[in-house]
């Protein structure tokens, strides 16, 4: 293994919990319905940046190290940060995290449009197989150093680097340089180029349809150089380097206890506005437990998650909140184990056309949701209503005996803990396949045990949950051999070769019918049964304002424009 020093990289990332509640002065902050639903087991501990004011957090009114007079904002999320490093998730809730400390070129917004963030604009050259970026000169580092072009073209080599621990690196597939998991072909082969201080050039791989790209990178962090560079892939692997991280984002980290709470200070040379809060408070939250932290005032807005179903109407009821369900992109799937000789292709669509999808949405969403048996839902202009939602037990029943399927065999079904949402759809799952001579045993693990497991194979079912893009490529993450989240063990790429043909045509009229053809051809194989797209229901207080809760399912929260009013 090479020894390469760094000598382009700065930065620290942090993960973090995301259900967001939003806490004026004087208002509560207590740990009650907090769960760490995504720990890695190690025991709850705090760390302060210097110069922090930390502290416990207080039984009445206030936030751990929250000073007399400040707005301070208190967010929920269900699920706990994965990891203090961004490059090394891929959990939503982290990349959440991540964006208060850190910046990105670009983001989107719930309507497929893209914004931009560090980039304050950018150009796509006339055969479409290079885009450049101009950086904002006006933004700076956490410790006051400027941000450059040459941040960016580190964070992309530190990202491509092998020997860096990156399950986020796919993201880079699609530029020149790297291979298709996105990993570099040779030292520093990626081709993003710093053209001056402020301007940096992506070179892409082919002539692509340029949004494609842009949406596909809008998770990767920018990370400061001067932090990094001189380290060994082993020094930034480690988790030293990651824990008083170093950004260019809205907020700088504060402290956190782990698996429960993280806080933040606004950063009051942000470039896009400086934060009209104080302080933002992250704070891990039982779906179960989230309206009455918003009933209550503990909780002042739900930054990444839903309202659970059961307590829906009741929401809608508070005279204190602003209710909202919004349809979206995101998918919940379950992932099939491709490689298990007994789940073949025949198998696979028999057990997917034995779920009962549309039980699925009427009795535990009450219609806020659609069935899917692709990760299309008809809100995509990409969608092809001609591939149909199956249901038939009885054929599935024949397809597995045809298949010879071996029915004294005991399906292993993995499902994440901390969802009851979760465990409710796995139990009517397991029903569904019962009814077909299929047996199920279910292993309820924590989120990181279960990634993990699955990616070692241990699986033959899982459930796994995406945040969907406009973007019609969205999936081919999930489905690509090199890919680091390629649950379901796919060892082909008859599937991502359809993709790339589309994700060649640069108009959308040209693109369509290679989608089209993808959604019937998915179906087919049955790597996965999609089994809907819901909305989130989600709340927050009248108190607060500058939220666009219709983009957070997108990772986009412009946290810089929120503000609560604490005379409310």
């Amino acid at each position: 293994m090479r020894k390469r020093k760094w000598t382009k990289m700065t930065a620290m990332f942090l993960a973090g919990a995301m259900a967001f509640g939003l806490t004026a002065c004087g208002g509560k902050a207590s740990d009650s319905g907090s769960q760490a639903a995504a720990d890695n087991g190690a025991a709850p501990t705090q760390t302060a940046a210097e110069g922090s004011n930390a502290g416990s957090a207080e039984s009445a009114g206030g936030s751990s190290g929250a000073a007399s007079g400040e707005k301070v904002l208190t967010a929920a999320v269900s699920t706990a940060w994965d990891t203090m490093m961004p490059l090394n998730t891929t959990s939503n809730y982290t990349r959440m995290i991540c964006d208060q400390i850190y910046d990105r070129l670009t983001q989107c917004k719930a309507d497929g449009t893209i914004e931009g963030r560090l980039a304050e604009s950018w150009t796509v050259n006339d055969d479409s197989t290079a885009v450049t970026f101009t950086l904002h000169d006006d933004a700076v580092w956490s410790d006051g150093e400027p941000v450059t072009a040459h941040d960016v073209v580190f964070s992309y080599q530190m990202y491509s680097d092998p020997q860096v621990e990156a399950k986020s690196r796919y993201h880079l597939q699609y530029i020149a340089g790297v291979d298709d998991s996105g990993a570099e072909l040779s030292e520093d082969s990626i081709k993003v180029t710093a053209d001056d201080d402020h301007t940096v050039t992506f070179e892409l791989k082919s002539s692509m349809f340029a949004d494609t790209f842009l949406q596909d990178i809008d998770t990767v962090f920018i990370i400061p150089k001067h932090i990094f560079e001189g380290k060994t892939a082993q020094e930034i692997n480690a988790p030293d380097l990651w824990a008083k991280p170093v950004g260019s984002g809205p907020f700088i980290y504060d402290s956190e206890i782990n698996g429960e709470r993280m806080e933040f200070v606004k950063n009051p040379n942000y470039y896009l506005g400086v934060p009209k809060v104080d302080r933002l408070v992250i704070r891990v939250t039982d779906s179960a437990s989230m309206l009455a932290g918003l009933i209550n005032g503990d909780l002042d807005l739900i930054g990444y998650d839903s309202i659970i179903i059961d307590d829906w109407e009741m929401a809608k009821e508070q005279e204190n909140l602003v209710t909202v369900s919004v349809p979206t992109t995101s998918y919940s799937t379950v992932i099939f184990n491709t490689d298990k000789p007994y789940l073949g292709q025949e198998v696979r669509q028999a057990l997917s056309m034995a779920i009962n999808r549309q039980v699925l949405v009427d009795a535990l969403f009450q219609g806020e949701a659609e069935a899917i048996v692709t990760p299309f839902c008809s809100v995509s202009p990409y969608y092809n209503q001609d591939v149909e939602v199956w249901y038939d037990p009885e054929k599935a029943k024949t397809m597995l005996q045809e298949a010879n399927f071996p029915f004294d065999q005991t399906l292993v079904f993995y499902i994440s803990s901390g969802s009851s949402v979760t465990e409710r759809i796995a139990a009517l799952i397991v029903q569904d396949l019962q009814k077909v001579g299929v047996k199920v045993q279910i292993e309820q693990v924590d989120f990181p045990t279960l990634m993990s497991n699955m990616l070692d194979g241990k699986h033959d079912l899982g459930i796994i949950g995406s945040g969907g893009t406009m973007d019609p490529s969205e999936s081919r993450e999930m489905i690509h051999p090199d890919s680091s989240v390629n649950f379901c063990q796919l060892k082909d790429t008859e599937l991502t070769d359809i993709i790339d043909k589309g994700n060649a045509e640069l108009t959308f009229e040209a693109r369509k019918p290679y989608f089209n053809e993808y959604q019937v051809k998915i179906r087919e194989r049955s790597p996965m049964a999609y089994l809907y797209t819901k909305n989130v229901l989600t709340a927050y207080n009248k108190r607060v304002s500058g939220v666009e809760v219709e983009n957070f399912n997108s990772l986009n929260w412009s946290s810089w424009n929120w503000d609560i009013d604490a005379a409310q």
